[in-house]
């Protein structure tokens, strides 16, 4: 009741004089020498996480990223190279010529296909027969969507009594 009946004015000197006498000051611990080497050690405990944390981030990404063909080729390449260089010349070249000579897989569209006018043809085909459908236009198979039988907004939640009869 007291600080109520005071003015702001009286409170403002009140609060001066009350940090001039070191009421709101703050002491610093007396900690011994034990307690601040602790602390030291606290401090470079927290510094080295840091830094193993800040190292594991830049990482992280490396192992997520998939690796492409051609840098897998690269590095048994490199590998390649050093075996063969323990091998004589004249086996290290037959085997880098045959490794050259490897050729990829035909797609699937083109494989059993015998030469390049049939794989004209069948595109020519795939490309006509695709025509009819794109004019239909309708759902097909995929498209189909089975629609709620009892739509949840209407029937989800407890009756109350006298609603049957407007359901």
């Amino acid at each position: 009741a007291e600080v109520s009946t005071q003015s702001t004015g009286d409170l403002e000197k009140e609060e001066a004089m009350l940090e001039e006498a070191g009421v709101y000051a703050s002491e610093e611990e007396d900690l011994t020498e034990e307690q601040m080497e602790i602390r030291e050690k606290a401090g470079l405990i927290r510094k080295e996480k840091a830094v193993i944390r800040h190292k594991h981030r830049l990482n992280k990404h490396r192992n997520r990223t998939p690796v492409s063909d051609r840098v897998i080729m690269k590095k048994q390449g490199i590998k390649r190279a050093r075996s063969l260089s323990r091998v004589d010349p004249d086996t290290a070249m037959e085997i880098d010529a045959k490794m050259q000579t490897k050729k990829s897989k035909p797609g699937r569209d083109i494989s059993g296909l015998r030469d390049a006018k049939q794989v004209k043809e069948v595109k020519r085909l795939k490309k006509r027969s695709q025509i009819k459908m794109n004019q239909f236009g309708r759902a097909g198979e995929a498209d189909r969507h089975i629609s709620a039988k009892l739509p949840k907004h209407l029937f989800s939640g407890k009756r109350g009594a006298g609603k049957t009869e407007r359901r």
